[in-house]
């Protein structure tokens, strides 16, 4: 009796687990993950895995920033997935994506920060980044171009950092109407 007990028992895990795995993957594959193994998320349920786990102001559980000393660069990806290609970071957005299924170059380069402090904290491979829309998801390839953009982009920062005046790089209205600077800046499209 206490043989078919303990098989109960432990059929009974098998099964639970079995119900948590696939359930697990469902959510990865609802969330716009590629195919690997969560290895860190700031998204809810951190991981652990690349950096150490900490709590935030209001007391949650939330993976810690990944730091570029060399490029001054900070950052916490929603997602990163150790894929057979290499590890790749997933950016989700609130958004819908653009009409025209190319990704908003700020998105991007957002992206592209992420597998560079991924390299560097790492020295993991990243091939491709994912952003995940509301209504779908798009790669990106992580190209030598997309890097060496992406050091031209931090230089101009830098640039731009030290400069006495930094103007308006865009000529969108709604953009700076959403601005938190608005109210300070003299070059300002809103009303």
């Amino acid at each position: 009796m206490a043989i078919n007990f303990l098989s109960l028992i432990f059929v009974l895990l098998v099964a639970a687990a079995a119900v948590a795995w696939r359930a697990a993957r469902r959510g990865a594959r609802r969330a716009g993950l590629p195919a690997g193994r969560v290895i860190y998320n700031d998204t809810g349920a951190p991981v652990g895995r690349i950096a150490p786990v900490r709590l935030n102001a209001r007391g949650e559980r939330q993976e810690k920033p990944l730091l570029s000393h060399r490029h001054g660069l900070v950052g916490r990806p929603d997602y990163l997935v150790e894929t057979d290609e290499g590890v790749v970071p997933v950016e989700a957005k609130s958004t819908k994506c653009p009409a025209d299924g190319v990704p908003y170059e700020s998105h991007v380069m957002q992206l592209a920060c992420y597998c560079l402090l991924v390299e560097e904290t790492t020295g993991a491979s990243v091939p491709f980044g994912v952003i995940r829309y509301r209504d779908r998801e798009l790669r990106v390839d992580y190209t030598d171009e997309l890097h060496e953009a992406l050091l031209a982009l931090l230089g101009e920062m830098r640039e731009a950092r030290a400069a006495e005046d930094v103007h308006r790089s865009h000529d969108e209205r709604a953009r700076c109407a959403a601005c938190s600077y608005r109210e300070l800046c003299d070059e300002s499209l809103a009303d």
